[in-house]
C-alpha cells in the first residue's frame, strides 16, 4: 500500500508540473522578444511611399585607383565622474583622491586629478582601474610638500577613447 501511496504521489506531481507549462507559454525561450521594426503608427493621412533606388558602385577596374575608405568617426559619450575621497594624510604625506565612473567599466582610461590652491595650481595623472560596474581613478596621490598650505579645490577628469568627464570641484585642506 505504501508503494502505491508513493508512486501514486509521484504520478500527481508530475501531471501537475506539467501542466505548468501551459501556464507559461515561454517555457524554453532564451531572449526577450522584440519589438517589430519599420512599422510605425500614425493618425495622420499617409502619402504615397516614396521609393529611393540603390544602384551598386561599380568597382574599380585595374587602371582606376581605389578611393581611400573612410574610417568611422568614433562618437565619445559623456560620463559622470564622482570624487569620493579627497583628503590630506598627515601619515603618509600625501593628498589622496579617489573617483569613480559609474556604469562604465572599460580599461585604458586616463584620471587626471587638477588641485588649485592659493596661487598655485598642479596636475598629476593615473591610470583608471575597471571594477565589476564602475571605473575607478584609484588612488590618484599628490605629495604635500608640494602643494600650499590652506584650502584648495580638486577636480577629476576623466579620459577615454569612448568616455569623458569632468567632477564637480570638491574642497581640501592641506595642513
Amino acid at each position: 500500500m505504501r508503494r502505491f501511496l508513493v508512486a501514486s504521489g509521484f504520478a500527481m506531481t508530475a501531471l501537475l508540473l506539467s501542466g505548468c507549462s501551459l501556464f507559461y507559454p515561454n517555457w524554453g525561450a532564451t531572449s526577450l522578444p522584440e519589438e517589430p521594426t519599420g512599422i510605425v503608427a500614425s493618425t495622420e493621412a499617409t502619402e504615397e511611399p516614396v521609393v529611393e533606388e540603390v544602384t551598386a558602385e561599380p568597382e574599380p577596374t585595374a587602371s582606376e585607383e581605389p578611393t581611400e575608405t573612410a574610417t568611422p568617426e568614433i562618437v565619445r559619450i559623456e560620463a559622470e565622474v564622482t570624487i569620493l575621497i579627497a583628503d590630506a594624510f598627515l601619515d603618509t604625506g600625501m593628498l589622496e583622491v579617489v573617483a569613480q565612473i559609474q556604469g562604465i567599466t572599460e580599461e585604458n582610461g586616463t584620471c587626471i586629478m587638477r588641485f588649485i590652491g592659493g596661487d598655485t595650481e598642479k596636475s598629476v595623472s593615473a591610470a583608471a582601474q575597471p571594477s565589476s560596474d564602475y571605473t575607478q581613478c584609484f588612488p590618484i596621490e599628490f605629495p604635500l610638500s608640494d602643494l600650499p598650505s590652506g584650502s584648495g579645490i580638486v577636480t577629476v577628469q576623466y579620459e577615454s577613447e569612448y568616455h569623458f568627464g569632468t567632477s564637480k570641484a570638491s574642497s581640501v585642506v592641506i595642513p
